[in-house]
């Protein structure tokens, strides 16, 4: 594995940590028992906590193939494809659970949505099409992935921190 790739894939994964972590006591600071929280807050902190260890994984997961002697072109292609159907299985998951909020009425940031769909099928497309070795620099384009799972996990995390109350009778608002 390159060393540019495997530095990026170490700081991805320490973000990654940081993030979940952070994630989870800025939370519970902000809210006052979660068992308050409406289900659109619980939806959002469980995405952001799965992306983000999600992340941890996706950044670990090259490592282990390196040492397991593949040479890096199969590192990639294999990783890749882990990336692509994980991704393409948590839209589907992450769709199905944002169904019922929406028929609920909760005060979905349909932007935040838009973008995250679009963030998931693009890691999702790009990804199998770096598994079947379509990329000359697949190293850049699976840390492009991990890092699109970073951005829409901060982007979840800074809804949940900015755009709800902690009084549970008030709300944000739908965009």
């Amino acid at each position: 594995m390159k060393v540019k790739a495997a530095e990026a894939l170490a700081v991805l994964a320490e973000v990654s940590v940081a993030f979940a972590g952070f994630s989870g006591i800025v939370t519970a600071f902000r809210r006052h028992n979660p068992g308050d929280w409406s289900q659109l807050d619980r939806f959002r902190f469980r995405f952001m906590v799965e992306f983000s260890l999600a992340t941890l994984a996706l950044s670990l997961f090259p490592f282990f193939l390196s040492e397991l002697g593949l040479p890096e072109s199969r590192v990639w292609s294999v990783s890749s494809l882990l990336l692509g159907g994980g991704a393409f299985l948590y839209l589907i998951r992450s769709l199905v659970r944002l169904h019922p909020l929406l028929v609920a009425g909760e005060p979905v940031s349909r932007r935040l949505a838009l973008v995250s769909i679009a963030v998931g099928i693009g890691i999702t497309v790009s990804a199998f099409l770096n598994a079947a070795v379509f990329f000359s620099q697949p190293s850049g384009v699976y840390l492009a992935g991990v890092g699109g799972c970073l951005f829409v996990s901060s982007a979840m995390f800074a809804r949940l921190l900015l755009a709800s109350s902690p009084d549970p009778g008030a709300g944000d608002e739908a965009e």
